[in-house]
């Protein structure tokens, strides 16, 4: 088997590096990594690498393997690609979980503007709530889908007269994308293709609302999992920055060499969980005002009244 060397962008070979011009990618570095507690497979020459930071191999024949795995220190103001704020509203009977999705820009020199795809946010569901998530079908239960509301077009009559009737509140609706309950995670998962969206630029906010009307024989969990999933990945990224500078093979006919880049990022976001009286909203206000009891009557005192005596005459 023909041996390998890779280099990638290693901060202690920054200015050491000696290769061929044929084994040199056409790539911009855009950053130099320190690589920590590095884990390699079997077939790299650790000896090598503990001496002169060169990764060099020989790869098994016809296998796909995992090549090495490290650490790095990111900087403290790295802010994640996609950032979500959770809050959980339990008053009474009445729940409301808001989720709020933002993803700012994330600019390559290479790619631009790079988007989230295959996103999967996991909102965790007590189990005593499971079955106001199913439906029943012809021959299965089945999970309740989320609604799309977008505010703003009426269309027909509604829209000449002005006037419309108001939208019965769905059980889930989201902005992008489509969420149900899942039993294999236990919880309610929204799924969005890619974010931003085709056409919408960065720091474009997405809303997930659920809203569940408990009956008195519902019950109320002592406790709740607080704890959110996020998944998702980015093409042509990767999360520590590493780049392949290099590949040299020696072998008497040139390979061709190609790079893809990919990044899957998973994080878990603490859930805001809010337990109490939730304070009234405006037409409950209103209807306080209206039916609010009257003060009581409080006479006020009059003025005493001058009595004038008859007059002696007989003339008016």
């Amino acid at each position: 088997m023909p041996d390998i060397e890779v280099g990638v962008n290693d901060l202690t070979r920054q200015g050491k590096e000696v290769v061929g011009r044929y084994d040199i990618l056409p790539v911009v570095t855009e950053e130099w990594i320190r690589l920590e507690n590095c884990e390699f497979h079997s077939c790299v020459m650790q000896e090598e690498f503990e001496n002169n930071r060169i990764i060099k191999l020989h790869p098994p024949d016809a296998c796909l393997f995992e090549l090495m795995r490290f650490r790095i220190r990111p900087p403290r103001a790295r802010e994640l690609p996609l950032q979500l704020k959770a809050v959980m509203r339990v008053a009474s009977r009445h729940v409301e979980l808001r989720g709020d999705v933002l993803v700012p820009g994330y600019h390559s020199r290479k790619h631009g503007q790079v988007p989230c795809e295959d996103i999967q946010i996991r909102f965790p569901i007590p189990e005593c709530w499971v079955y106001l998530f199913r439906v029943e079908k012809h021959f299965r239960y089945g999970a309740l889908k989320s609604a799309a509301r977008r505010p703003g077009k009426i269309k027909g009559l509604e829209r000449i007269i002005g006037t419309a009737q108001p939208l019965d509140q769905s059980l889930i609706e989201v902005s992008a994308g489509q969420a149900k309950y899942e039993h294999a995670y236990k919880a309610v998962v929204w799924r969005i293709p890619r974010l931003p969206k085709e056409g919408q630029g960065a720091y474009t906010q997405q809303l997930f609302l659920l809203r569940l009307d408990l009956t008195s024989f519902d019950q109320v969990p002592e406790s709740f999992d607080t704890n959110i999933d996020v998944e998702f990945t980015m093409p042509a990224t990767t999360v520590s920055h590493t780049t392949v500078r290099s590949i040299s093979v020696s072998n008497e006919n040139p390979p061709e060499k190609y790079v893809r880049y990919i990044s899957k990022h998973e994080y878990r976001v603490e859930l805001d969980l809010q337990i109490g009286d939730a304070p009234p909203s405006e037409n409950e206000i209103s209807s306080l005002a209206a039916t609010a009891p009257a003060p009581p009557f409080e006479p006020q005192p009059s003025e005493p009244m001058a009595v004038t005596a008859p007059a002696d005459s007989d003339s008016d």
